[in-house]
């Protein structure tokens, strides 16, 4: 009885366990049980007695199955089947009422086999199956052979059979129940999604009474929402590296320089006074910075004097300025030039003292240009949250 609450539980469990899984119904399964009474001498203590023995018939095989699809492979079911059959009266058994004076009645078994006598088999099942999918994995495949394993629980109830009780009484109406194991092959063939048909050959073994019998069925099955599916291929991605912002090239650009010096002069003088040295000082700094800038240095005059003079000494202050930038900071003179216009380019009346200060003068322009690389603007990371 151990076993029948296993058996039991098993078939509340199951269900249970896969509360999600697809659900299937067989809701007739039609087959013939074949009771191997031949090679089965274990039947004996379920029929037989020291008077003589009955042998249950082979008959008509009626079932229907619950069942759910824990994988696609794997599945589970309840079923419940039930066998009617003859009881035949075998040439040695003989009728208790006659039994020789003086024998014993109390040994248990089956004492008298009336003419009609039947007996009745009821199974509730628990099965697992696999089909061939766990190893082929074609799950579209519309043939799917399969294996068959489980437990249940058998009881035989017979009518116009009487057996002797331990007591020495009879019992008409003998029940016997116990603990089965299934074991068994058989094949989906696959309508579509919701229709299967199924054939399956099985053999039944009763622990308690110790014998065996044989079932081949056939049915069809209903897959309530469609067959359970194979989950989808795990796909690993590899990490993305990340891609390095394509920067700009470097761009070259051309610089322009232009730039003016004025140095004032007291009268008849071409010396440098200190507070325009660092005008000249500028001047050679940018010169140096664009390697192909010139200079045209100009020097002037009032009008005060002879013309010849004016000549010579607005020369003469135009080469003061050349003189420093070479001497001072090394500027190459061939990038440097001079000319004297005397008081031809006035910038101011000569008539008055002001004005004639302002002639006595030399005026430089600096022209040139140079190409630089700019740089692109590198992207800035983003804060730190």
């Amino acid at each position: 009885m151990k076993m029948s609450r296993i058996a039991l539980a098993m078939l509340v469990a199951a269900p249970l366990a896969a509360a999600n899984a697809g659900v299937t119904i067989t809701p007739l399964m039609l087959g013939y049980t074949w009771q191997d009474t031949k090679h089965n001498n274990g039947q004996s203590q379920l029929l037989s007695s020291k008077l003589g023995q009955g042998e249950m018939q082979s008959d008509l095989f009626v079932g229907a199955a619950l069942g759910v699809e824990l994988t696609p492979w794997l599945g589970f079911e309840a079923e419940y089947n039930q066998v009617k059959g003859d009881v035949n009266k075998s040439l040695n058994a003989i009728d208790l009422d006659n039994f020789p004076a003086g024998s014993t009645k109390t040994s248990p078994g089956v004492s008298k086999v009336e003419a009609g006598a039947e007996y009745k088999q009821t199974q509730i099942n628990g099965n697992f199956y696999v089909t061939s999918d766990l190893i082929t994995k074609d799950y579209d495949s519309k043939f799917k052979p399969y294996v068959l394993a489980g437990a249940g629980h058998y009881k035989y109830k017979f009518s116009g059979v009487d057996r002797v009780n331990p007591s020495g009484t009879r019992d008409r109406g003998n029940t016997e129940e116990g603990t089965l194991a299934n074991a068994g092959i058989g094949a989906f063939y696959r309508l579509n999604d919701a229709l299967s048909l199924r054939a399956e050959g099985r053999g039944t073994y009763n622990f308690d009474e110790q014998f065996w019998n044989y079932t081949a069925l056939a049915g069809l099955n209903v897959v309530l929402g469609g067959h359970l599916k194979p989950a989808a291929p795990v796909v690993e991605v590899a990490p993305v590296e990340p891609v390095a912002p394509v920067q700009p090239a470097p761009q070259e650009l051309t610089e322009d320089l232009n730039m003016e010096l004025r140095v004032f002069f007291d009268t008849n003088k071409s010396n440098i006074k200190d507070q325009y040295k660092p005008e000249i000082a500028k001047v050679a700094e940018k010169l140096v910075e664009y390697p192909n800038a010139t200079a045209r240095i100009e020097g002037h005059t009032d009008n005060t004097g002879p013309r010849a003079l004016n000549e010579r000494l607005s020369l003469a202050r135009a080469n003061s300025v050349k003189s420093s930038l070479v001497n001072e900071y090394n500027v190459d003179p061939a990038r440097l030039s001079t000319q004297g216009f005397a008081w031809d380019q006035p910038i101011a009346d000569n008539n008055t003292k002001e004005g004639r200060a302002m002639n006595r003068r030399v005026f430089a322009t600096i022209s040139g240009s140079r190409t630089v690389v700019a740089e692109p603007a590198q992207e800035q990371a983003p804060a730190a949250q």
